[in-house]
């Protein structure tokens, strides 16, 4: 069954809190896939697999816990085992649960990691619309509608979509230009552009959100990098 794990967000460092805290998080979470009992559960900074772990504790009976200090927010991974599946979690204060949902991992329970996942709920929705576009194309097809008319109206729908994600994204970010959030995705959509063209380069979605960005977001060490390199400083 295939199963979500948002790997989008392959970002090339760790994203902090822009001003630092110190209290604890508490994570418990839940599995409902038998194959996981007696693995390990592993925090990662972004960056992979093979990252050193932040915390790390092992599934018993389909649950799993772990505490620990937290001096700075950021975002990280939690690697299940060696599967290789994985699922980000923003690593703040207070009592974050890991919610296994069968088709989805979830999590919740602190003000940052509700945001994110309200956020990517919203996202894979419309991402689910968009790839289901062949399918509705085959379909189309078979009902004998004209070539013109599927290009038409698919063509529409496929602007709709790729614009609505457009835009909740842009929004996710410009909202969130103060936290580890906004950083992180703001990286996320650098590093998409880098994979799809080969090179560090900028997008018109890149462009707005960096143009209307304060200048502490701007000033941080990542972004700066990023853009430096798309200007081939």
């Amino acid at each position: 069954m295939k199963r979500l794990f948002h790997k989008g967000l392959g970002v090339l460092a760790v994203m902090t809190l822009l001003v630092a805290c110190s209290t604890s998080y508490s994570i418990s979470g839940t599995s409902l896939q038998s194959f996981y009992d007696g693995d390990m559960v592993y925090l990662r900074p972004l960056g992979g697999e093979n990252t050193k772990a932040v915390d790390s504790c092992r599934i018993l009976h389909g649950t799993f816990s772990m505490t620990g200090p937290v001096d700075s927010v950021m975002c990280v991974r939690m690697f299940f085992g060696t599967s290789g599946d994985n699922i980000p979690i923003i690593l703040e204060g207070g009592e974050i649960r890991v919610i296994d949902l069968n088709y989805a991992m979830k999590v919740e329970g602190t003000p940052l990691n509700d945001k994110f996942y309200a956020f990517m709920t919203q996202r894979d929705s419309l991402m689910f619309l968009l790839q289901e576009l062949p399918r509705k194309e085959s379909a189309m097809i078979l009902d004998g509608y004209d070539h013109d008319e599927i290009l038409r109206e698919l063509g529409e729908e496929e602007g709709s979509l790729r614009m609505a994600i457009d835009k909740l994204e842009t929004d996710f970010v410009t909202s969130n230009y103060d936290n580890v959030l906004g950083l992180t995705y703001f990286l996320v959509l650098c590093d998409n552009a880098y994979n799809q063209f080969g090179y560090p380069t900028t997008t018109p979605q890149i462009d707005e959100i960096y143009g209307r960005a304060p200048e502490e977001f701007k000033q941080n060490k990542d972004v700066k990098q990023y853009m430096s390199l798309c200007e081939g400083k």
